[in-house]
């Protein structure tokens, strides 16, 4: 998953890219710019170009790395050679921006990229690289992972790229970087973690190669599994080559992994080399036992004794009841007793820390491993310092105070921490809980129809997040005594703040979005305004003004850039728009999307083949125009045969309605529906057994489903897992009669009953496995599974955070508010609507098409 903590850095409310961060801090500037040079700024660079200049379109790029201390001093070093040399250049704009691209948790293959230069040819390259390895012979900076060094320089890299954009679409709307290779071809421009060549090319500087080793063994340790890698290094499971006992070892890259002080990774490894020898010497056993601290090439490692057992993260995932289906009041019992002695394990050994002298700064669920009966050891004492010393916090969201309880003392880093540990350890809910502490009264309320929360777990749980007397939201006793007026309620109050977050002016996003859509658009249905305008309209609410035109506008010129796909390209777009009666524009986007190239490279329902069928169905509901139902046909007849078509679904043979299986046989079998040819299901059903054949445990009580064949979380979801899969199942059992699914469908709809999942959204959380729910009642009439789709909507409360324009939900990793169907509030309004006032077709479907 990706960590979108770049994205949270430029407000505080909602995602948004660094770069449009209000407040950068210092701005870095050559002191001498030479007349006849622009600058233009790009992102978080800042680029600067000669009169009259015309980049290559490809060649040897220079990257120059720099100390964090040392920046202002090495761009101006450098930019004076690049100014007398006629150089295109750019660098980073501002401190904030260099800060988050060099911290901890940065992507690697940008990281220690500080100026980029783009000389014309090899020569050229040559000579600048010379040039800048003299003048700042006496600099270091960070290893740039993608690149070589030049000669003995320690800031001086080089790569072969692009230097002027040249991209492909990818089917889910990001975009892949591509450069020439040796043959003239265009192909992907790899910026990974290591050096690579484009076939064709190779290296004209080779001679002058300086690269850190590739062995497996040194230091008198085996590498030998990557446990976690970070910009700052990496953490390895490894082996003792003198004793053969298991070991940890963590990496220190130097001048990288940057935080607030400037402390660089090397850092911070040398002084927990120093807490780890203290505090071990003092206390044996509360420490990880320090074995050894060593330096190879320019990286520094440190080694300790390998403890066994997972985080907190990994073992609530394995042991809390909560996300299960149907959990007993002995299952909450025996774990939550378990939780208690983790409690207080972790308490008393942060108090022996103290006793010591020493806080630990960074308590967080990562940070303490646990064994199965809830036997705890400390790790990481990366963040961790002598109380009275100076030191930079460090923390994790959910588990740092904010500033205003930050004071004299520093134990209270410790002590919020295990307040938040208390908390995850019911249920994660720490980040809503900041926002919104009456969530944990509904959260407890939850879990004590079951089993009763130990007092003393609740008590620290709420410590600093204390729930109140008179919250602005209803209480549980309130929802259960009416359950309808108060959903409905919420189906308003959470209309309301969606509106007021609609901001048609704004550069990017008419509606606040996630990071995935601003790598992908802001227009599609997944993370876009088309999910939204959907989920608006469904709740019978007017769109706010400008929006429609907006997208309207927005998709038809941006149309030749779109990918084809229902949720997250043009077809999606197109069936919102022709849903509010731009029939026109809708058709035109269609027909970009049918013939796409990519369409024929994936048959899944988000990004290929089976969703663009699906829109014309949708098209055809609207215009009874027989063309788009011929196409629909033609697009079904056109999918590759069952045993060739795992290439065609989403990575790694991707199980679910979005990528997988389910999403084609969906199609068919609305395709079906429409046309009254029950053909189409003979493939449908053949395809949803083999999905049901991936089952995760297929003699459980209640079925999920992996990812893929590559990852195997058991997932519940309607993207991928088991709400997915019963969205097509039960259009199926309706329509056939199946022996094998009418069989399962029970155990797929007991995986959808559950109040507790991290997250709200449709598509990654509660909502969806409540939509599915309520379709189902809906398409069945069966009472037991609207009753079940009431509940999930009840829970509802545990997200929801009131705000003075409505109520707003937590996006994706609940970091920051979104608006966006795929996880934000407009998937938890699509829910309510469809449980209040069910309706045909909430979810892209064309289950009534008129005569």
């Amino acid at each position: 998953m990706r960590k979108p903590y770049g994205f949270t850095v430029a407000d505080p409310d909602f995602y948004a890219p660094l770069e449009s961060a209000p407040a950068p801090g210092w701005l870095f500037r050559p002191s001498r710019v030479p007349d006849g040079w622009t600058s233009s700024q790009a992102g978080v660079w800042t680029m600067w170009l000669p009169e009259d200049a015309a980049l290559a379109d490809c060649g040897w790029k220079v990257h120059v790395s720099a100390r964090p201390d040392r920046l202002d001093e090495v761009l101006d070093i450098a930019a004076g050679i690049l100014f007398e040399q006629g150089t295109a250049f750019k660098h980073i704009t501002a401190e904030l921006f260099y800060e988050w691209m060099h911290q901890k948790h940065a992507a690697r293959p940008q990281s220690g990229k500080f100026i980029a230069a783009y000389p014309p040819d090899v020569a050229a390259s040559r000579t600048l690289m010379e040039a800048l390895s003299e003048a700042l012979k006496d600099e270091e900076g960070p290893y740039v992972l993608s690149d070589r060094r030049f000669g003995a320089s320690r800031t001086v890299h080089y790569r072969y790229g692009a230097y002027r954009r040249s991209e492909r679409l990818n089917p889910d709307g990001t975009r892949l970087p591509l450069v020439r290779d040796g043959h003239g071809n265009l192909v992907e421009d790899q910026r990974g973690v290591s050096f690579h060549l484009p076939a064709g090319i190779e290296d004209p500087f080779a001679e002058s190669v300086s690269a850190p080793s590739d062995e497996l063994s040194f230091g008198g340790f085996t590498f030998e599994a990557v446990l976690r890698p970070s910009n700052g290094g990496g953490a390895y499971r490894g082996r003792e080559n003198s004793t053969g006992r298991s070991v940890f070892i963590k990496e220190a890259r130097p001048h990288t992994g940057v935080s607030a002080g400037n402390t660089t990774a090397p850092e911070r490894l040398r002084a927990e080399w120093e807490t780890l020898k203290a505090l071990h010497a003092a206390a044996p056993g509360l420490v990880p036992e320090p074995i050894a601290y060593f330096r190879e090439w320019e990286h520094e490692f440190l080694v300790t004794e390998f403890i066994e057992g997972r985080t907190l993260n990994a073992w609530t995932v394995a042991h809390n009841p909560s996300i299960r289906t149907a959990p007993t009041h002995d299952d909450f019992a025996d774990y939550f007793a378990r939780c208690e002695r983790v409690f207080t394990e972790t308490q008393g050994a942060l108090d022996r820390l103290h006793s010591l002298g020493f806080v630990f700064v960074d308590v967080s669920p990562g940070n303490v491993m646990a064994t199965d009966d809830g036997a705890v050891r400390l790790i990481d004492f990366e963040a961790a310092a002598r109380i009275g010393s100076d030191f930079a916090p460090m923390g994790t969201p959910g588990f740092s105070p904010p500033r205003s309880l930050t004071g004299a003392d520093p134990e209270i880093y410790d002590h919020y921490g295990l307040s938040g540990i208390a908390e995850f350890l019911i249920f994660p809910l720490n980040l809503v809980a900041h926002r919104n502490p009456d969530v944990l009264t509904h959260l407890r309320h939850g879990i004590e129809k079951t089993a009763p929360v130990p007092d003393s777990l609740w008590t620290h749980a709420t410590r600093y997040h204390t729930p109140s007397d008179s919250p602005s939201l209803p209480t549980p006793a309130d929802v259960e005594s009416d359950p309808l007026t108060h959903l409905a309620a919420l189906r308003e109050s959470t209309a309301d703040a969606l509106v007021a977050m609609a901001d048609p002016a704004h550069s990017e996003r008419v509606f606040p979005t996630v990071p995935e859509g601003y790598l992908a658009n802001t227009l599609c249905v997944a993370y876009g305004s088309a999910g939204v305008l959907h989920a608006l309209t469904r709740a019978g609410r007017p769109l706010p003004e400008g929006a429609l035109e907006r997208l309207r506008r927005d998709a038809l010129s941006a149309a030749p850039t779109l990918p084809p796909g229902l949720h997250v390209g043009l077809s999606g777009i197109a069936w919102v728009l022709a849903d509010h009666g731009l029939i026109e524009e809708a058709a035109d986007l269609l027909s970009t999307a049918t013939p796409h190239p990519l369409a024929a490279r994936s048959a899944t329902l988000s990004e290929g083949s089976a969703g663009i069928a699906m829109a014309h169905l949708a098209l055809y509901r609207h215009t009874a125009d027989e063309r788009h139902l011929d196409r629909a046909l033609a697009i079904a007849a056109a999918l590759p045969p069952d045993s060739e078509l795992t290439p065609y679904l989403g990575p790694d043979d991707a199980v679910g309605l979005l990528h997988g299986r389910s999403g084609i046989a969906l199609m068919l079998q609305q395709l079906a529906h429409v046309t009254g040819d029950s053909g189409p299901l003979t493939r449908g059903m053949r395809l949803l057994h083999a999905e049901l054949d991936r089952a995760s445990d297929p003699l459980a009580p209640d079925l999920s489903f992996p990812v893929s064949t590559a990852d195997r979380r058991a997932m519940p979801y309607m993207y991928s897992g088991t709400a997915g899969v019963t969205f097509a199942v039960s259009r199926y059992a309706a329509a056939v009669d199946d022996e094998r699914l009418a069989g399962d469908l029970p155990r797929l709809l007991a995986r959808l009953d559950s109040r507790f999942t991290a997250m709200p959204g449709l598509y990654q959380g509660l909502s969806g496995l409540g939509l599915v729910l309520a379709e189902h009642a809906r398409l069945t009439g069966d009472t037991e599974t609207r009753e079940a789709a009431l509940r999930v909507a009840q829970a509802l409360y545990t997200h929801a955070v009131p705000h003075a324009d409505g109520t707003r939900f937590l996006g994706d990793q609940t970091l920051r508010f979104s608006a966006e169907l795929w996880s934000g509030s407009s998937g938890v309004l699509l829910f309510l609507s469809q449980l209040l006032d069910p309706a045909p077709n909430p979810f892209f479907t064309v289950d009534a098409v008129p005569a």
